[in-house]
């Protein structure tokens, strides 16, 4: 270290206020270097003068004065006291309550309106939005037999809204002459498959003859889809065994036992249900 830090330090060694790292450094450089040492003589001699110094006697009048001024500055009242006091005033009360009361209380009120029906214009708006949406959703799957291809389960989908609801199983009652389709049946599934596979926005017309059994064939093809395959799928689900009829057999449909002729359209629709 250089003798400017460490002159900075003599004062303080002196005093005996370094630690021991510091008081060893001083200690260690002062045997070589005789401009540290001679600072630290001249430190020591000042500190000796001072010593001898006398302290400086008060004048009793100026003892009296700062008396004095000590008891009057202690018998000031505090600032609250000096504000309620104030306070106690009619017209300064009524100016405090003209200046800060109200406005401060007008403000606060309308901060909280403000904030309160911004708050239920946001939750109204939400709760409408989600609403309208579950009402949509409903009727959508009430009244549409579309299968919806955003769906997790397609399958699920399809037989809750279409084939497999208690509602349309159940509705034999509703026409005598249009038969109803099994849910279970070979129909069904052909139908299901159709639709997840590769039809996109192709479709099957066809017409067909439903016998009392349940059993059916087709009469005619009047739109046939690109894919061959489901023409020929779809006529084996009609003429299948009749523990898996594509459609209800009159008995259970409560319908004539004749055969009755309906057209059967089968294509796939996607549906943004957001």
């Amino acid at each position: 270290m250089k003798c400017e830090n460490l002159q900075l330090n003599l004062s303080i060694y002196l005093d005996d206020y370094l630690t021991e790292p510091e008081r060893a450094e001083i200690e260690n450089h002062l045997p070589l270097c005789p401009l540290c040492r001679q600072k630290l003589v001249d430190f020591q001699s000042a500190r000796n003068d001072l010593r001898v110094l006398s302290r400086p006697t008060i004048s009793a009048n100026v003892l009296s004065s700062i008396r004095t001024r000590i008891a009057l500055e202690t018998q000031t009242k505090q600032p609250e006291l000096i504000f309620l006091e104030t306070f106690s005033r009619s017209d300064n009360s009524r100016r405090w309550w003209e200046i800060y009361l109200i406005p401060y209380s007008v403000g606060t009120a309308m901060s909280l309106l403000l904030g309160l029906t911004l708050l239920w214009s946001l939750l109204s708006a939400s709760t409408g939005s989600t609403s309208n949406a579950e009402l949509a959703r409903l009727e959508l799957n009430e009244k549409s037999t579309v299968l919806l291809a955003k769906s997790n389960s397609l399958i699920q989908n399809f037989e809750s809204n279409t084939l497999d609801s208690p509602r349309v199983s159940a509705a034999s009652s509703i026409s005598r002459e249009s038969p109803s389709i099994n849910p279970k049946g070979a129909l069904a599934a052909v139908a299901k498959s159709l639709v997840r596979g590769k039809m996109k926005d192709n479709e099957v017309v066809v017409v067909a003859d439903v016998f009392g059994s349940g059993l059916a064939q087709i009469a005619e093809v009047v739109e046939p889809s690109s894919n061959r395959w489901a023409v020929r799928e779809l006529e084996k689900a009609l003429r299948t065994d009749p523990d898996y009829a594509p459609f209800v057999s009159a008995k259970l449909d409560n319908r004539e036992d004749k055969t009755v002729r309906v057209i059967l359209k089968i294509q796939r629709v996607d549906v943004d249900t957001h």
